[in-house]
């Protein structure tokens, strides 16, 4: 009889693995493993920092730009597929150093930084479109990412973001939210098992934003796995993460690449899978929550 049970609940535990490793069939859904572009890898020196483009080569339009900041003590390796897979699919990714060190904690130079980075690596690389610039980021990325948003009107306007898509965000500062530009589409996403960051830097930023069109996701545990603080990671780090799997194909890959795509068709809010109601399908019955301010 025992063992009749460990091989019920090891079929089942490997149904559930084997569940979570598909991507969707669909070649235009944004996180389908249908690719038009070929990666391809170059980093940059800018103020003495190491700043990593990851672009689709082949690509003979320019190509939409993400910004994506890390999460603390996290590098270019632990976010390596998510940025490939963006490539694949026509959209680059400029990965910045934004911070000096593990203890850095000077969020208002950090979110310039980034954004002088950004503008460093724009002004190189004449494929990116700096007119159709995403701000993403997750963790401490997230939030330096937030503070960004509000300050590049300002610092410049040329690196500015038209959208911003972060996850789980490590803070808030709302000096800085109410200073992003009214037209810009922001998106936070914070996961129901998250107990590293608390749910209320997620709800501030979606609150007290200037932005006209925000909207809160609420990442749901499925497909056996726990929405967990480091769900964006594709790759493992001592906290936790990777590999890839549904929370990237029905999430972070998915908003990602949709938020370029909107960008690429003029910005409408029209695409359904970031904007309407496949934002919160996760291929099967479960479904995230969502709130919007329009």
């Amino acid at each position: 009889m025992l063992t009749h049970i460990v091989f019920y609940f090891s079929t089942l535990f490997l149904g559930l693995q084997a569940h979570a490793l598909d991507a969707p069939k669909d070649p235009f859904h944004p996180g389908s493993k249908t690719y038009s572009f070929t990666p391809n890898e170059k980093t940059f020196t800018c103020s003495g920092r190491a700043v990593t483009v990851v672009s689709p080569a082949n690509r003979n339009t320019l190509a939409p730009v993400v910004v994506f900041g890390h999460g603390q003590a996290l590098s270019l390796n632990h976010y390596r597929k998510t940025f490939e897979h963006l490539a694949g699919k026509g959209v680059a990714v400029i990965f910045p150093a934004y911070d000096k060190g593990f203890f850095d904690q000077d969020w208002q130079r950090m979110g310039r930084d980034f954004i002088q980075l950004t503008d460093c690596v724009l002004k190189q690389s004449p494929q990116l479109d700096a007119s159709r610039i995403i701000y993403g980021g997750h963790s401490k990325g997230a939030y330096v990412a937030s503070i960004a948003a509000g300050l590049a009107p300002s610092i410049n306007p040329n690196a500015a973001p038209k959208s911003v898509v972060i996850f789980a965000p490590a803070g808030a500062d709302s000096s800085s939210l109410s200073k992003i530009e009214n037209s810009v589409v922001l998106t936070v996403v914070f996961s129901e098992a998250d107990t590293i960051v608390s749910r209320e830097f997620s709800e501030t930023i979606y609150s007290r934003a200037s932005s006209d069109y925000r909207q809160f996701i609420l990442l749901k545990n499925y497909a056996g796995q726990k929405a967990d603080h480091m769900w964006p990671l594709t790759e493992s780090s001592m906290f936790g993460g990777g590999p890839e799997g549904p929370f990237h194909y029905y999430g972070s890959w998915k908003w990602l690449v949709a938020a370029a795509e909107d960008l690429d068709a003029g910005g409408d809010r029209k695409n359904s899978f970031l904007y309407g109601d496949a934002a919160i399908d996760k291929g099967d019955r479960t479904k995230d929550e969502l709130k919007r301010s329009w």
